[in-house]
């Protein structure tokens, strides 16, 4: 029994001994890391030094605020709106969309008239009168000449506001494509209801010659009814001419007339004394 427990004895104290041995390895190697990391951090931190201005490929960047400063017209007032021609405003795209709000608000009245106020002599005035003319509903004519006055301007204007002026000319066309849809409807409608129309009194003619037909089919009928009844009736009675004697009628209207028995009356003059 005493050796068997001297045995165990043994066995515990070499299995701690491994124990204690791997948990010194392990501290061993933890330092070992944390030196390395220690000493290799000030090498790390240099590379992130910034470059000197000797490196042609580096150049630093420095903040760059813009001198020149953009107008917002989205709360300018309409009223003063249309007098504006200095180059910051009619260079500018947020102008334009103003004037465009500022005339869709207007009523039809109000466009015409400040449109007339506005003398069309460059492209930014005429742009200007198009965009009020255009917002006081005009024809497809008007809206065509519209169309064809701005294009005249094309080439002269910025190319800052060209998207803009593009997609005005493009709602301009598709409001005269829109028109036009609308006028061949109409004529296709009207042309569809002469045509029902037409039938409608080809039908009632019709529907009048059937009538009359129906009638003198009936009064032939009733025609024939009646001379079939007549037939009838000359049948059902005897012979007359078969009972009387030949040669002889009893009408007074056939027995002769003597000359003296005519009135003959007087001839003029003859009375005369």
């Amino acid at each position: 029994m005493i050796k068997k427990r001297q045995i165990k004895r043994n066995g515990l104290l070499k299995g701690a001994a491994s124990f204690i041995s791997q948990i010194q390895h392990w501290l061993k190697t933890s330092v070992c890391r944390t030196a390395i990391a220690v000493i290799a951090a000030p090498a790390l931190l240099a590379g992130c030094n910034l470059h000197s201005s000797s490196d042609s490929y580096y150049r630093p960047v420095d903040d760059v605020i813009p001198t020149t400063k953009v107008v917002d017209f989205r709360l300018a007032p309409c009223e003063t709106l249309w007098a504006l021609d200095d180059n910051e405003a009619i260079t500018n795209s947020l102008y334009w969309l103003r004037a465009m709000d500022c005339a869709d608000r207007m009523n039809d009245t109000q466009a015409r008239y400040q449109a007339d106020q506005i003398k069309a002599h460059s492209w930014d005035t005429v742009f200007k009168q198009s965009i009020l003319r255009s917002g006081a509903d005009p024809d497809q004519q008007q809206r065509r000449a519209l169309l064809a006055r701005v294009n005249e301007y094309r080439a002269q204007m910025p190319g800052s506001i060209r998207s803009l002026v593009q997609l005005w000319r493009e709602r301009q066309t598709l409001q005269v494509t829109l028109g036009d849809e609308k006028a061949r409807n109409a004529r296709q409608a009207a042309v569809s209801e002469s045509k029902i129309e037409q039938m409608s009194q080809q039908q009632v003619a019709l529907q009048s010659s059937l009538a009359d037909t129906q009638r003198k089919l009936k009064n032939l009928t009733d025609i024939e009814r009646q001379l079939s009844s007549r037939k009838q009736m000359q049948g059902d009675l005897p012979d007359s001419d078969a009972t009387s004697p030949a040669g002889k009628s009893d009408s007074p209207a056939a027995a002769s007339v003597k000359p003296e028995e005519t009135y003959q009356p007087p001839i003029k003059g003859q009375n005369k004394p």
